[in-house]
């Protein structure tokens, strides 16, 4: 019976081949536009809230100072606090690290050799460096390199300017101590701000792809602490020293714009040239979640602990995406809804076309249910076949976008190679959306012929 039946849709189907062409026009633009929106929106989330605002975390920060002063600073006891909140929050973050700026004047230069240029590149320290517990970025460093406070837990050996230290080491003349650079991490946000803003505008500038991004680890440039190509000094102190930094890694947990240090550097640095009380509080404490639905209890205990929250960026592009989102998929849903019921007026016409072959069917002995299900299943193969289209209409406009975008607009930061993303559940679901669609339209159509009496259908041709 199932061969039969199956039999029966596909001659009624290339029968009225023209008819269901017609109908399935506004199911193919609907889930075109359907699965090409939200296709976009997984690519645009993917880059956005995956890489430049990451929203996997909280950023705690001390209160804002009034005329009678804040009083609350972020300490180790703060930092104990957020790690382990009490049963009754509900939740607990995933890790939690802290971070202290530099607050004092430092100067860097170096890149000569980096970027095959004649001179070396000179820029600010101060104001973009941080340092954060080296634990958190120690597992994100690939040897022979890694992240290690390394003055705060080995001893020096002595030397002189000239005399050879070990591999890997240099002489610090201010100490005459043999010192391993200071290692760095930088976030991908500094080589995608290279790549589409420092770049283009100077010429001879190579652009860092991908895939050469791991070459620059293990390169070295100088720093001047205490002093700034601004004029300042430092406050305390005594003179500037000179040392050597050394790029180990790239990470999503370094500081978006600047370098990254471990705290235990600056800490020692803060000490000296800018007071205990700057080496002893953070800049701010990052919560990292397991799960979205955290954020909203822990950084509510952040709060009634007394402090306050950076302002996630993420969270305000996050939103304004969803809502884009919502936008064009209510379009989208509106399209396939209209071209639902332009499919039931088409089965609602053949319908009545087709009352002698109904009658007929029922004469011979099809009941009701067979034949609603003849109707849903040429529905179904329509809404099929549609959705397929759809699907590839969606892909030939993704691929149309993507093109422009790699051939004719400027590179950016974070300009990806594609801006959108089909995961299987998007297909299946644009595919399955078309079908049911299609089935909703014919849904009332295959009722009303199920319901005809043979006599009735016999007589009316």
């Amino acid at each position: 019976m199932s061969r039969a039946l199956g039999r029966l849709i596909r001659q009624n189907l290339r029968r009225n081949l023209a008819h269901n062409l017609l109908s399935a026009v506004g199911i193919v633009v609907g889930i075109a536009a359907f699965t090409f929106f939200l296709a976009l929106d997984n690519g645009v989330r993917r880059v956005v809230l995956g890489e430049i605002f990451p929203v996997d975390r909280l950023e705690v920060v001390p209160p804002k100072s009034t005329l009678f002063g804040s009083g609350l600073a972020l300490t180790d006891e703060t930092v104990a606090r957020l790690l382990s909140p009490p049963p009754e929050v509900g939740a607990r973050p995933k890790a939690v690290y802290a971070k202290m700026k530099l607050a004092f004047p430092a100067r860097g230069w170096g890149g000569k050799n980096l970027l095959k240029r004649d001179r070396d590149f000179y820029f600010e320290i101060s104001g973009f460096c941080d340092g954060v517990d080296e634990g958190i970025l120690r597992g994100e460093v690939s040897p022979p390199f890694s992240f290690e406070d390394w003055e705060g837990t080995h001893k020096a050996e002595r030397c002189r300017p000239g005399n050879q230290c070990p591999q890997g080491f240099y002489c610090a003349w201010d100490v005459y101590e043999c010192h391993k650079p200071v290692p760095v991490m930088i976030s991908r946000h500094m080589i995608e701000l290279y790549n589409g803003s420092i770049a283009p505008t100077h010429p001879g500038l190579p652009k860092i792809p991908d895939f050469a991004t791991s070459l620059f680890r293990g390169k070295h440039f100088t720093v001047e602490l205490g002093r700034s190509y601004l004029g300042s000094s430092a406050r305390q102190g005594g003179d500037p020293i000179q040392r050597t930094f050394q790029l180990v890694g790239i990470s999503d947990k370094a500081i978006p714009l600047g370098i990254t240090v471990p705290i235990g550097y600056v800490k020692r640095w803060n000490k000296r040239y800018a007071g205990d009380q700057e080496a002893r509080s953070y800049s701010s404490v990052v919560m990292i979640v397991a799960a979205k639905s955290d954020i909203t209890p822990l950084a509510a205990y952040a709060k009634s602990i007394g402090f306050d929250l950076a302002e996630s960026e993420g969270e305000k592009v996050g939103l304004f995406i969803t809502l884009a989102t919502v936008l064009f998929t209510l379009i989208s849903v509106i399209i396939i809804g209209i071209a639902a019921i332009n499919i039931a007026h088409t089965f609602m016409m053949l319908m009545s076309e087709r009352r002698w072959e109904i009658g007929v069917l029922r004469a011979v002995g099809a009941t009701r249910t067979q034949i609603r299900l003849v109707i849903l299943g040429e529905a179904a193969v329509v809404g099929l076949i549609s959705g397929g289209l759809g699907l590839l209409c969606a892909y030939l406009a993704a691929y149309g976008c993507d093109w422009y975008s790699a051939n004719r607009i400027p590179d950016f930061p974070f300009k990806p190679e594609t801006y959108f993303v089909f995961t299987p559940a998007l297909v299946a679901a644009s595919v399955g959306f078309a079908a049911l669609f299609c089935l909703l339209g014919a849904f009332l159509p295959a009722n009303r012929a199920a319901r005809m009496e043979p006599a009735a259908a016999l007589t009316a041709r």
